[in-house]
């Protein structure tokens, strides 16, 4: 057998184990998150991955705390949203873990992106939308 035919068998065995095994995953937004009400600064990409669909915070995330921010995904675009409405028409996604770094949240799968405009960080108990970033 030919050293490239070797070569060859090795990567797409690789690549079969690493699919198989959820490892690949497959960009389907990414962006930046602006500062509305509060200090908000860092990136985020929605992935499909392991059989959902994921917001994964960049290692580069950081917010100011608060004791109650989420993540929504919106109806509305970032410009439009305010702590009034930032529920209103959104789909919940997951209480913040943590006010900065990298951390990965799924999707309830009864979301569709499709529907959404924007995903936000809202800190809901005091009603003030910290930021976003439009999809």
């Amino acid at each position: 057998m030919k050293k490239s035919h070797t070569i060859g068998y090795a990567i797409l065995s690789l690549v079969f184990l690493l699919v198989s095994h959820g490892t690949f995953s497959q960009s389907i937004k990414k962006g930046k998150f602006e500062k509305q009400n509060k200090s908000i600064t860092g990136t985020f990409e929605i992935v499909k991955k392991d059989g959902g669909t994921y917001v994964v915070l960049s290692d580069d995330f950081k917010t100011k705390s608060a004791p109650d921010l989420k993540i929504f995904l919106s109806k509305k675009t970032v410009a439009s949203v305010t702590g009034k409405n930032a529920t209103k028409d959104a789909a919940f996604v997951a209480k913040l873990k943590k006010s900065k770094g990298g951390q990965s949240y799924k999707i309830p799968s009864n979301v569709s992106l499709a529907n959404y405009k924007s995903i936000l960080i809202h800190c809901e108990e005091y009603g003030v939308f910290w930021g976003g970033s439009n999809l």
